[in-house]
């Protein structure tokens, strides 16, 4: 083993001690499974600071803020959404995988080219439904390893994975930013749609107020003698 004479072992961090592990771990736990319990309150109120920011852009229906019912029915969606996403894949998910699957066949990232059969697929939705809820029960040994080396600063190459591996991930985040970019395009022709009606609405509040300030009847003064 290389041992290092110019360095001081006291400079070396120090391990996190079984108890300090298990604490995190147990703290990692109730953090998902509050989060498969949510919306909690804090999340709500961060939902309706952002619903009340793009209202005042003009991307809501109204500019005022979300009432406590639009509050409470988007917190109703959101615990659905995350209880279904611990039943499993959706079929929209199942398609999406099948069509990233079938890119990185024809880029030569796996072993066949032809698509992804029913069984593929079901077996890639049975195994990504157990991940979940394995995710739900705690971190794993793998996942506590990597959270000693964080601690511990050796995970600053964290992430960094085996070539195959990491041609899969690079071409996944490609795709995921193809992705992007195409709802960015929407979004953008959404936002050019409604900015003439959110400025014509600006101009019309503007000549009220210059109309009311302008003919408004002057205010009567004691003239004193």
């Amino acid at each position: 083993m290389y041992f290092d004479p110019m360095r001081d072992p006291r400079d070396e961090p120090l391990q996190p001690t079984a108890e300090e592990i298990d604490a995190w771990a147990s703290h990692e736990r109730d953090r998902r499974q509050a989060w498969l319990a949510g919306p909690t309150e804090d999340e709500q109120d961060d939902w309706a600071r952002r619903y009340l920011r793009r209202a005042s852009l003009g991307f809501a229906d109204s500019r005022l803020g979300p009432s406590p019912g639009d509050v409470a029915q988007w917190a109703e969606r959101e615990h659905k959404r995350r209880q279904a996403w611990l039943a499993g894949p959706s079929e929209l998910e199942k398609r999406e995988w099948a069509r990233r699957s079938r890119r990185r066949g024809l880029a030569g990232l796996s072993a066949s080219e032809l698509p992804p059969t029913d069984e593929e697929i079901n077996a890639w939705a049975a195994q990504e439904r157990s991940r979940r809820q394995a995710w739900l029960e705690g971190p794993t040994e793998d996942e506590k390893q990597r959270w000693i080396r964080r601690e511990t600063g050796g995970g600053k190459w964290e992430g960094l994975p085996s070539s195959p591996v990491m041609e899969t991930q690079l071409f996944d985040a490609a795709d995921r930013l193809l992705r992007e970019a195409d709802l960015a395009a929407k979004g953008s022709l959404v936002a050019l749609a409604r900015a003439p009606l959110a400025i014509w609405s600006y101009l019309i509040r503007s000549g009220r107020t210059f109309e009311e300030e302008l003919y408004q009847p002057p205010s009567r003064r004691r003239v004193r003698f």
